[in-house]
């Protein structure tokens, strides 16, 4: 069965980058006000505004000459969207954009490029809205931000259990990575949840999942297990492999190339699983293998525990440098701490 897109692809890029931001944008305000609150002032933290764009609900709130009961309000804001997918620098057409703004309480120009704009730009951007402000009643502020910003703090912003809404920020992360809009490829781990399989997993260097459960391409591989990243890998080698009258099967290599250890490795550990574990993994499933499991605790502080996976940006957090192998990474994050 094929994996499902929550948004569109092949069509015109510029247009259809902006569209499913749009949509993404949309489903979160729908889904959730409050979180999308916070998803935007993460996201907008450096027009240096501070907003709520949610429906409020006071009482006992003067209106002129008089105090009603209550009073339900919503302020007017307006974000205009420019997409920069090729390091355009065009100031004459920010400046039309602006004059799309009227008496809006709130008002952003946010451009969103695949990295971040550079300092001589940003100035000349900010050169020109200080002249459209000086006469204007209602300022426009200026924001910049990439793809990679809006996955980050999508993905903060939502809980464990908010599955649906997991499924879509990764099918849009997935088309980012398509497009060439992100490319974290190489700094990422992706932590699985495993529960009586952790041993096994460990024992053998390799992780399976049924054949059909999309993923992001990822460097690294994390066992999660009782709140805990426990144990991480760089992945080696990727593999559809199946059993079947005593016979092991490689049906498709997705990545790397497998070693005759491997292949005995993958045999014992689909008997094993029947036997021991109850799980029939004897086709339609894709194993994962790792040079090495190597002891970790990066530990989960939020209250829910990981129900599938979760991915990490390693280049995100605090003190990793990208000459770390899997050992060092394993040992860097050990006794850290994520929500």
């Amino acid at each position: 069965m094929s994996n499902i897109h929550y948004f569109q692809r092949y069509s015109q890029k510029e247009n259809i980058v902006t569209n499913n931001t749009m949509l993404l944008f949309s489903r979160l305000y729908h889904y959730d006000t409050t979180r999308f609150n916070r998803f935007l002032q993460t996201l907008l933290q450096d027009s240096g505004e501070n907003f709520d764009a949610a429906i409020q609900f006071r009482q006992q709130k003067r209106v002129k000459h008089s105090i009603p009961d209550a009073v339900i309000e919503q302020p007017s804001i307006k974000i205009i969207i420019e997409t920069k997918l090729y390091g355009q620098e065009n100031l004459k057409q920010l400046k039309n954009h602006c004059k799309s703004f009227k008496n809006e309480d709130l008002q952003i120009l946010l451009l969103i490029g695949h990295e971040p704009i550079d300092d001589s730009y940003r100035r000349n951007v900010v050169q020109l809205l200080n002249d459209i402000n000086s006469n204007r009643e209602k300022k426009i502020s200026f924001a910049a931000i990439t793809f990679k910003d809006i996955c980050k703090n999508f993905n903060e912003v939502l809980n464990d259990f908010d599955q649906e809404m997991h499924a879509i920020i990764a099918d849009y992360e997935s088309f980012c990575l398509e497009e060439k809009l992100i490319d974290n490829s190489q700094t990422k781990m992706r932590a699985v949840s495993v529960g009586d399989t952790l041993q096994q997993n460990l024992q053998y260097n390799l992780y399976y999942a049924p054949t059909s459960r999309g993923y992001q391409t990822h460097k690294y591989l994390g066992l999660y297990h009782r709140k805990s990243i426990r144990a991480i890998g760089k992945i080696t080698a990727i593999a559809d492999i199946s059993y079947q009258h005593e016979q092991l099967i490689v049906e498709n290599i997705v990545l790397g190339n497998l070693t005759e250890k491997q292949k005995n490795d993958v045999k014992h550990v689909i008997i094993e699983a029947k036997e021991k574990y109850g799980y029939f993994i004897s086709e339609g499933h894709r194993f994962f293998f790792v040079d090495h499991f190597f002891e970790s605790n990066y530990r989960k502080t939020s209250k829910y525990g990981l129900i599938s996976s979760k991915y990490f940006d390693l280049a995100d957090i605090q003190g990793y440098s990208k000459s770390m192998d899997a050992k060092d990474i394993a040992t860097f994050l050990q006794d850290q701490v994520w929500e």
